[in-house]
C-alpha cells in the first residue's frame, strides 16, 4: 500500500474510523465528506465535499487518486427514499464517474449483505418485482443494490480499465458502535428491562463478522491482487464469518452484562413475509475466505460479550 494515493468516503464512520486509524497516512490518504475527521483524531487530511451533489463529487477525486475507498451511504430511515436514493445509489454513481474522469485504478465499493431477498439464496439478487423493492423501492438494501450496478456499470465503462472490488458486508461487531447501531440500541433496550419485539421464535438470523475482518479485507481490496479467475470489473466478496439468530444473539450480550432477556413477539407490520420465512443473508464467505488466504474469520462470541460489558 506504500506510496498508493487513496481518497476513502464515509471516514468518520464505523467502518472509516477503523480503518483510518489502521492505515491511514496523512500524506497519501484524504478523507471525504461533510464532517471533519480531524475532530475525531484520524490521521489522514480531510476534504469536505456533499457527495449528493455532482459537481461537488466531481471535485472529490483529484487527478492521479489510485484508489477510491467508498464506505459512505445514507443513514436515513427504511422509508427515507429520497435519501437512500440521492445519499447511496446517487452518490455511488458521481464518485465513480469522478474516478474514471480521474483515472482512479481501483475502487472498493462498501455494499451490504442486504441486498439480498429474505429467504433467497445466496446468489440470488434482489429483483424488480421482489416484494421488498415494490413496497419499499429504495429502502436501505436496495439502494446498495443500486449503487454496486452503477459502479460496476462504471468501472466497465473505463478507458483504461478500472478495477471494482464489491464488498458485501453483514453486520460489523467490533468496538466504537454508534449509539443507533443494532448492538448498542438492544443493550440499551435490555438496560432499561424492555421486551426484545422478537419475529418468530428465533428471530431473524444476522450475518455477523469482526471490525478487524473488515479492515483487513479492506487493506487487500486497496493494494492486493485480485484471485486468478476473478471476472470483470472485479471480485466481489461476502464478507460476514458467522450466522447467529437474533435471540442467541441478545441471550448472550444479556447474559454477558449480568441481565435478564426477555421477549415478545413483534406488533410491526410485516409486508415481507418474515415471519414465515425469516431473513436469509450471504454467510457462505467462500470467496472472501479463499481471497484472504483461507482466513477463519474472528470469532464473534467474545466480541458481543465485549460489547454488552462495555468493553469498548
Amino acid at each position: 500500500m506504500q506510496g498508493l494515493r487513496i481518497v476513502v468516503t464515509g471516514a468518520t464512520g464505523f467502518i472509516g474510523r477503523a480503518l483510518c486509524r489502521r492505515l491511514g497516512d496523512p500524506r497519501t490518504w484524504t478523507a471525504v465528506g461533510r464532517t471533519d475527521a480531524e475532530q475525531l483524531g484520524l490521521p489522514v487530511a480531510f476534504n469536505t465535499v456533499d457527495l449528493q451533489d455532482e459537481m461537488s463529487a466531481r471535485g472529490a477525486i483529484p487527478p492521479g487518486t489510485d484508489v477510491l475507498v467508498h464506505l459512505a451511504a445514507h443513514r436515513g430511515g427504511p422509508n427515507d427514499a429520497t435519501g437512500h436514493f440521492r445519499g447511496t445509489a446517487a452518490a455511488t454513481m458521481f464518485l465513480c464517474d469522478a474516478a474514471k474522469r480521474a483515472g482512479v485504478k481501483r475502487v472498493v465499493l462498501a455494499s451490504s449483505t442486504s441486498v439480498y431477498e429474505p429467504s433467497n439464496d445466496i446468489d440470488r439478487l434482489m429483483t424488480e418485482d421482489a416484494p421488498r423493492v415494490r413496497f419499499r423501492p429504495l429502502a436501505y438494501g436496495y439502494a446498495k443494490k443500486w449503487a454496486e450496478d452503477a459502479a460496476r456499470l462504471q468501472a466497465m465503462l473505463a478507458e483504461p480499465a478500472m478495477q471494482l472490488w464489491t464488498l458485501r458486508i453483514g453486520m460489523v461487531v467490533g468496538p466504537g458502535q454508534r449509539p443507533s447501531s443494532w448492538l448498542s440500541t438492544t443493550m440499551a433496550r435490555l438496560r432499561a428491562g424492555e421486551p426484545y419485539p422478537l419475529v418468530g421464535e428465533r428471530g431473524h438470523r444476522l450475518a455477523l463478522v469482526a471490525l478487524d475482518d473488515v479492515v483487513d479485507t479492506l487493506a487487500v481490496a486497496i493494494a492486493g491482487d485480485p484471485p486468478r479467475d476473478t471476472p470483470k470489473p472485479g471480485p466481489l466478496w461476502n464478507v460476514a464469518s458467522e450466522s447467529w439468530f437474533e435471540r442467541d444473539a441478545v441471550e448472550l450480550m444479556a447474559k454477558a452484562a449480568g441481565l435478564s432477556a426477555r421477549f415478545a413477539a413483534s406488533s410491526a407490520p410485516d409486508p415481507f413475509g418474515w415471519n414465515e420465512r425469516p431473513l436469509s443473508l450471504a454467510v457462505d464467505g467462500s470467496r472472501w475466505k479463499v481471497g484472504m488466504g483461507a482466513i477463519a474469520g474472528r470469532p464473534i462470541e467474545p466480541l458481543l460479550a465485549a460489547i454488552a460489558r462495555g468493553e469498548d
